[in-house]
């Protein structure tokens, strides 16, 4: 999604707000890389009677930590712990909501947050000031369900645009299933993205899956999927 609107003249800030980040390959940015990304320290945020607040501009911090990846994407790295028994990351997800509330509202920037496959991004609101959450699910009842579940956190945290994305289907069978589910939950559902080889094979491969097959089953849906809720500002 990044990359597809990259191209075609947004500005996207892109955030890995895992704790277990790989954001970076999946843009295009090489492996070797990885294990050197910078992440957001710890003291870009300060305490004021008005609540927390960034020590330093989004400009700032991104002319300090971000790196530029194919397209012009800016990536952020939320964390990237090295030793075990270090404690947890709430500051950290304190920062990436002030960073999110920070970003652009102009009509050509965009921000996007991939979160990690957990409640932490709801259950302390990094997510509060996001304008869209998109639930990536499996057309399986414990990856729906989890869908669900996150979908009504969303809500409670009162983010008016909730969908979700049906994600490896191969048939019309399980496109059903999750139509089904979607109805009799009250959801709804933003895309389709059917099963695609290619993905699997370009991590293989230690590359994206943009770079490695751009006319794969999946890319359209996701271009689709990217104009249609992902163009509104802070995504």
């Amino acid at each position: 999604m990044a990359r597809l609107l990259a191209r075609d003249g947004y500005n996207v800030l892109a955030i890995d707000g895992d704790s277990n980040p790989n954001l970076a390959l999946t843009l295009g940015i090489p492996a070797d890389r990885m294990s050197h990304m910078p992440v957001l320290p710890s003291n870009l945020l300060r305490r004021t009677e008005a609540g927390a607040q960034l020590t330093h501009t989004l400009e700032e911090i991104k002319s300090s930590h971000s790196v530029t990846g194919p397209d012009g994407v800016e990536l952020l790295v939320m964390a990237h712990p090295q030793h075990a028994d270090t404690g947890c990351l709430c500051s950290m997800h304190a920062t990436v909501r002030r960073i999110i509330e920070a970003a652009s509202d102009e009509d050509r920037d965009v921000c996007i947050l991939d979160t990690e496959a957990s409640p932490e991004h709801l259950s302390r609101g990094t997510a509060s000031y996001a304008d869209v959450m998109l639930a990536v699910v499996e057309p399986y009842f414990k990856s729906l369900e989890t869908g669900r579940r996150m979908a009504a956190l969303a809500n409670d945290l009162g983010l008016e645009r909730v969908a979700l994305v049906a994600n490896k289907v191969r048939d019309e069978r399980e496109m059903e299933a999750v139509q089904t589910f979607a109805s009799n939950h009250d959801l709804e559902i933003a895309a389709m993205v059917p099963f695609d080889e290619t993905f699997a094979l370009a991590e293989r491969a230690g590359t994206a899956p943009l770079d490695f097959n751009p006319e794969s089953a999946a890319i359209a849906p996701i271009n689709e999927l990217a104009h249609t809720w992902g163009t509104n500002g802070r995504a």
